[in-house]
């Protein structure tokens, strides 16, 4: 009886690796982490300040911020009545964060109020991205980010990752600054400082 058992638990065995072989096939492991974690801290203006030639927008995969218009970019950046962007009808004011999606029908980037304190934020969700509302910000508040999809290798894309930290709100200069850090490995998650392993 014994020696029927070992059998059948070597059969399970072997099939369970066989079946983690062919996940491995249909869905390919991200290519090796080669950069460490990264923090910068971002000045954007409002999208619909007088002054177009100011950065309203961030591209997460060259990590830089960027004039809004064209195609590359996953976040923007604005400051208007909450009624104009759906979250109030007071007439109030407001600072937001809008994903790519609220511009173009590519909604491939997003972004999520974050429920614990930036520092605690050890690595980013994989779902729970809005990717066409705007988030109302504050100085204070933590959000997550994912980009639209990066090409690491062949037959693999994945988003960046990256979470957010308000630093301030100015309406006097309609603008924000954000600190910014991001996992500049393709698909991986981990937003502590050095290099990931997942």
């Amino acid at each position: 009886m014994t020696c029927w058992r070992a059998v059948q638990a070597s059969r399970y065995a072997i099939l369970l690796a066989l079946a983690g072989t062919a996940g491995c096939e249909r869905d390919p492991l991200p290519p090796p982490a080669t950069e460490p974690v990264t923090r910068q801290v971002i000045q954007l203006f409002a999208r619909t300040q007088p002054d177009t030639l100011r950065p309203s927008a961030f591209d997460m995969l060259v990590m830089t911020e960027v004039r809004f218009g064209g195609d590359n970019f996953d976040f923007v950046f604005d400051m208007g009545p909450d009624s104009r962007f759906g979250l109030g009808t007071t007439g109030n004011t407001i600072a937001v964060l809008l994903p790519r999606g609220a511009f173009t029908q590519a909604r491939a980037s997003g972004l999520q109020r974050s429920l614990i304190t930036f520092d605690s934020i050890r690595a980013a969700p994989v779902t729970g991205y809005f990717a066409d509302q705007p988030i109302a910000i504050g100085t204070g508040d933590a959000l997550l980010a994912a980009s639209r999809l990066l090409t690491c290798m062949t037959n693999y894309q994945a988003p960046r990752y990256a979470k957010l930290y308000v630093e301030s709100v100015d309406f006097s200069t309609l603008s924000a600054t954000i600190i910014v850090v991001t996992d500049p490995n393709c698909g991986y998650r981990s937003l502590e400082p050095g290099l990931p392993t997942y």
